[in-house]
């Protein structure tokens, strides 16, 4: 008998399907785990909350639980049976989640709380380590997230610590005419920089904002773009909220090709389709192809500033109405 997939919020889910669901991930969290936790939580009749499933005949093989919160989607309660498990039902569920999720919120950051030995496992779909591990009912667990964003020619997807992703950033930053405008121009010499860097920009993702790897649609990594909060100059603000910052550091064989416009471009269009109505760019004041970048993505010049990083920079504005 065929193995089908499907999809549906819990009203609308035949009582006695809805019954083998519940009745599996109580076997598989609160029975097989040990975990004496509240299983069925609230959450599964949230507004836009769904249930996906797989199942042979009148058998639930696999589940998973699909959650828009308001500002990520959230994927969790990943569970197969004992009797279907290593036949790739929960990879199948996981797949169509993504492929569902990407297209129904492009951009928009996808989480879960993995348990510990089957990050990698989530690794296999995107997912990277987001924060510090926690216990849960005793059993340890890391969070973990995943974006995706397309345009024509890119994918905009999260930096993972894979030995390719980490190769190439080094490669990047270890470039005096790529750290030529950034800080103080110091470039990297030891591969370690790099898991201290993207320790700082797990640090400063929060929705959609994240520093985003760009990459070909074939898969060839080109360089980064930023969307974070710029910390103030000393003495400036006067306690106001942070400004939000986007930025781009290329590699400088992917210079030329308008990558850097077109990443750009569909950052700064995503923050505002997301409520972020006021961006700034920042750049050494003789950077002035970065500022040339800046104005072709729709940012008007403002003169010079001190306000951030301590330093004096071109700044670059970008505001839209409420």
């Amino acid at each position: 008998m065929a193995v089908t997939l499907h999809r549906a919020p819990v009203a609308d889910i035949a009582p006695l399907t809805l019954y083998r669901i519940l009745w599996m991930r109580v076997s598989v969290f609160v029975v097989e785990q040990e975990a004496a936790y509240p299983e069925i939580d609230g959450r599964d009749i949230e507004p836009g909350a769904e249930l996906m499933w797989a199942s042979e005949g009148d058998d639930v093989l696999a589940t998973l639980r699909l959650l828009r919160e308001p500002s990520n989607t959230r994927i969790g309660r990943v569970a197969t049976a004992a009797s279907a498990r290593g036949r790739g039902f929960a990879a199948d569920l996981m797949r169509a989640a993504v492929e569902i999720l990407d297209a129904e919120a492009p951009g928009i950051p996808i989480l879960l709380d993995a348990q510990a030995h089957l990050a990698s496992w989530y690794g296999r779909f995107g997912f990277v380590v987001s924060g510090a591990p926690f216990a849960e009912d005793g059993i340890p667990h890391v969070p973990m997230r995943r974006t995706r964003l397309t345009t024509e020619r890119l994918v905009l997807r999260e930096w993972t610590r894979s030995d390719e992703d980490r190769a190439f950033l080094f490669d990047m930053y270890r470039r005096p005419d790529v750290r030529r405008y950034l800080g103080n121009g110091q470039v990297m010499t030891d591969p370690a920089e790099v898991d201290a860097m993207l320790d700082r920009w797990m640090g400063a993702t929060d929705g959609v904002l994240g520093v985003r790897a760009v990459e070909t649609r074939d898969g060839r990594r080109l360089g980064s773009v930023l969307l974070k909060r710029i910390p103030w100059s000393a003495g400036a603000g006067d306690g106001q909220p942070r400004d939000i910052e986007i930025g781009w550091h290329f590699h400088p064989d992917a210079w030329g090709s308008g990558y850097a416009t077109e990443a750009a471009a569909a950052v700064l269009a995503l923050a505002h389709e997301h409520g972020i109505r006021r961006i700034v760019a920042v750049t050494n004041p003789a950077n002035t192809a970065s500022g040339a970048l800046a104005q072709r993505i729709g940012l008007r010049p403002v003169g010079e500033t001190a306000d951030y990083y301590d330093t004096t920079c071109a700044l670059y504005v970008g505001e839209v109405d409420a």
